[in-house]
């Protein structure tokens, strides 16, 4: 099992994103106030789509997993706020990759019977296919490959 916790992060978003963010923030707060000054709840509802629409543009998620502790945790951050809290693993299930509609390939951690973790996706069969593998050898859990025939996925052996 890794002894490390292991953080995946979505990284920073595009300036245009941050831009857009703010611009909604602002006329957020500009509707806020004229709903102070003059109270109608088109000027509330206005304030609160802006908002809605700031976060889309502005949220970033983190994944922390900590296998030794078996718990992950998914961090929604929105500049230096963060918020997030602990989950258990019941059980790490295995690792798979398959193409998916777009014609990318996916790298998968099952967990808990149903549930998964969507690690990465990459347009290169070889390199998803060997990230996958390192991952499901440290984790020492099994390598589904869904990819190289989709009807008939094979269990890889490490």
């Amino acid at each position: 099992m890794i002894k490390q916790n292991v953080f995946i992060s979505e990284g920073n978003r595009p300036l245009w994103h941050s831009i857009i963010a703010a611009l909604c923030y602002t006329l957020m707060l500009v509707c806020l106030y004229k709903f102070v000054v003059e109270p109608n709840t088109s000027w509330l509802y206005a304030a609160s789509i802006l908002f809605s629409t700031g976060l889309t543009f502005s949220v970033i998620r983190d994944y922390h997993f900590d296998f030794e502790e078996k718990r992950y945790k998914i961090e929604l951050c929105v500049g230096p706020l963060k918020f997030g809290k602990w989950k258990d693993f019941k059980k790490l299930e295995y690792i798979s990759i398959f193409k998916n509609g777009k014609g990318f390939y996916e790298v998968n951690l099952w967990y808990n019977r149903n549930n998964h973790f969507n690690i990465t996706t990459l347009d290169n069969f070889q390199d998803c296919f060997e990230i996958g593998k390192n991952i499901a050898e440290k984790l020492k859990i099994d390598f589904l490959d869904a990819a190289t025939d989709p009807r008939n996925s094979v269990w890889v052996n490490q």
